[in-house]
């Protein structure tokens, strides 16, 4: 719903960055991996009860999950970009709730309704992704250009 909207403001930043890292050498492949360090290191954090130092970990993850997808499409996109940078967010966002339960036992129940919601998101965006491809559509890059659609956009 916000998508649209968001990617118009978010989209101009990021595609500069990426096109900048990219000219420096950096793979998007590498960004995805740093991005996935820096975000796991928010599960201590949490756990240690610093929530001011875990927020910035989780922002700086989304800032460099932002960026690869812009670094991949300056630089080299390949498939198994597209799977390495799924892998990390599904890794990410399966970690978070974790710190949160590792914090507090109290947190437990509402730490598993967490990664309820990140995995039934993560299965139905895989999901509409392999519908897609089998219907042939087109990836017109409206909610942003994605390395894995086999049908050309």
């Amino acid at each position: 719903m916000f998508d649209p909207v968001l990617r118009q403001l978010i989209d101009p930043p990021l595609n500069r960055a990426g096109a900048w890292l990219a000219g420096r050498g950096v793979s998007a492949n590498i960004a995805s991996l740093a991005g996935l360090a820096v975000g796991l290191l928010a599960v201590p954090a949490l756990a240690l009860g610093r929530y001011d130092l875990a927020l910035g970990l989780i922002l700086l993850n989304r800032l460099i999950d932002g960026v690869d997808g812009p670094i991949a499409r300056h630089g080299k996109s390949t498939p198994f970009g597209g799977y390495l940078d799924i892998m990390c967010d599904m890794a990410f966002y399966a970690a978070v709730p974790l710190g949160f339960a590792f914090a507090d036992g109290t947190n437990a129940v509402w730490a598993a309704v967490l990664l309820a919601s990140f995995v039934c998101t993560g299965a139905s965006f895989l999901g509409r992704a392999v519908l897609a491809a089998q219907r042939g559509e087109a990836n017109d890059g409206t909610r942003g250009r994605k390395s894995f659609s086999i049908a050309p956009g």
